[in-house]
Formats: C-alpha cells, structure tokens, sequence
C-alpha cells in the first residue's frame, strides 16, 4: 500500500504538471478573449503579486488534495486506478504535444488547420524592462515596465512617429502602448514586441483524443501492491 501511495502522489504530480502545460498552450489564451480576466489569465508566473488572494487559494487548495491522496484507505482501488489513467493520458499527451511543438512544419497541411481562433490578437514582449507608455510616443509618460516574454492583448495599432504602436490592455478598461520597433543608437533597430493569433489545430484536437488510449492503460493496468 506504501508503495501504491508513492506512485499515486508521482502520478498526480505528473498529472499537475500537465494541466499546467495545457494550461499554458491553450487555456489561458481561450480564457484571455474576455478581457475582463485577461490579465490574470495570460502570465501565471505574475500570479502570486497580481492575484494573491487566488495563488493562495490555488496552493491551499492542491495542498489539502495532497493530504487527502496521503490520507486514502487500500479500499478506495477506484482513484488509485483512475488516477493511474490520469498518468498514462498525461504522459501520451506530453510526448504528443512535444511533436507537434517540435516538428510542427513537416506535419502534413490537414493537421495544421486551425480548429478555433482567438477573438484577439496577443502581444509578446521581446526585451526585458520595455516601456508600457500612456500615449504612442516616445516623450509619453512611461506607466509600467514589462520583461521578455510578458504576454498582453492587443487592443489597436496605431503608426505614431513614424513608428508602429500596439494598444495593449495594461489593466480592465486601462490601456498602454507599446511601440513593435524602438529606433536605437546607431540607427540600429531593437524590436520590442510582435503579435500573434492563438490557433488551436486538428493536430491538437488528435492528441487530446490519442491521448485517451493512455488512460486505458493506466486504468486497466492498475494492480494493488
């Protein structure tokens, strides 16, 4: 039973990890198009200073499962069997996903087809401590700095300067620019930021379903020690 334990906490670390994986390739850019919640949604590292009281609720709340799962009896076979399912789905899916990612271009056309798009276009940020500004100028007041790899939504673009500008939403309701190409020393260009359309492909929606012949496996061969 010790041993079914260890695996049943190995297997639900693995199955957290996955969701925090989909997570992160899909989900938030669906929950993002409300903007309402789109900040809290796009960068879940920020989500300890920007949502507290939810980071804390989330922890609390995979701490008490964690102690649940330490807690169960050798009579609940069910959960430990499903949550064997859990990890054979997680694992397939990984490894499926870490092909699409990889080998996306030499996949075959029909799988690359887009299944749903995002409603709104997302903006990356390209270098560390870039300038979100009040205004599309380079003489606005500068209302927060953002790192390399930040995401926002893309409100409106607008050419100002001779440059081209994103509206970015910075809070609900509350908007900032930020330019695509800042001009540098030297007339060397830096870009600061590109965007991008959330695609979820036929090649997703495969693995999401191949994936279920995992979860048979874990299920079915689930044997008590």
């Amino acid at each position: 039973m010790k041993n079914n334990k260890l695996n049943l906490i190995l297997h639900f670390l693995v199955v957290l990890f996955t969701l925090y994986v989909l997570y992160l390739r899909f989900v938030r850019f669906l929950l993002a198009d409300n903007e309402s919640i789109a900040m809290a949604m796009l960068n879940p590292e920020q989500l300890p200073t920007s949502q507290p009281v939810l980071f804390s609720a989330l922890m609390l709340l995979l701490f008490l499962i964690l102690i649940g799962l330490l807690k169960l009896s050798p009579s609940s076979g069910f959960i430990f069997r499903t949550m064997k399912g859990l990890f054979g789905y997680s694992v397939v899916l990984l490894l499926l996903q870490l092909l699409i990612v990889m080998g996306g271009r030499q996949l075959p056309d029909g799988l690359k087809k887009s299944v749903h798009e995002s409603k709104h276009l997302f903006v990356e940020v390209q270098a560390d401590a870039t300038r979100l500004r009040a205004e599309s100028s380079l003489k606005s007041d500068i209302l927060t700095t953002v790192n390399q790899g930040t995401l926002l939504l893309l409100n409106d673009v607008k050419i100002s300067e001779k440059l081209t500008w994103n509206r970015v939403l910075l809070a609900p309701k509350k908007y900032a620019w930020i330019v695509r190409i800042a001009p540098g020393a030297k007339g060397e260009a830096k870009r600061l930021s590109k965007t991008s359309k959330f695609y979820f492909t036929v090649a997703d929606q495969y693995s999401l379903i191949v994936a279920l012949l995992g979860f048979a496996w874990g299920f079915l061969s689930y044997r008590k020690r």
